[in-house]
């Protein structure tokens, strides 16, 4: 019996679906614009877009051969790799504390902020958790 009434419901379901799958084929064949000078400007806008593409990659290309911004790539990479180990080091500090939650406060010359430990290693600074590196 209920069997049945489940079969139906399915059924039932299904129907819908079909249909609204035809309704929705319908209105994007209604919403499609056909209209040439829609189509033209279509045309100038993705020309556009790889013509400014084309430029970007143009002036990323000289400015890669610059000193200076070399320099400034290889600072980023020192950077980021003194961050992640910076961040190790607050893990395997707190690999050495019990397991519970804490909040303390931190100030600096010019900055405060607020850091929040849970015990399952989740780290907060200012509301923002610090991920673990991989």
């Amino acid at each position: 019996m209920i069997h049945d009434k489940i079969q139906l419901a399915i059924k039932e379901l299904r129907k819908f679906e079909e249909e609204l799958k035809s309704v929705k084929k319908d209105i994007r064949e209604e919403e499609k614009i056909e209209d040439e000078q829609y189509v033209e400007l279509k045309k100038s806008l993705k020309e556009l877009k790889a013509q400014v593409k084309d430029f970007e990659e143009q002036q990323l290309g000289e400015l890669r051969k610059t000193e200076f911004y070399g320099k400034l790539r290889e600072l980023q990479l020192k950077t980021s790799e003194d961050m992640a180990l910076a961040k190790e080091k607050i893990f395997v500090l707190l690999d050495q504390l019990p397991l519970k939650a804490f909040e303390m406060d931190l100030k600096d010359e010019n900055t405060f902020a607020k850091v929040q430990a849970l015990p399952e290693m989740r780290i907060f600074l200012n509301g923002k958790e610090i991920k673990k590196a991989a």
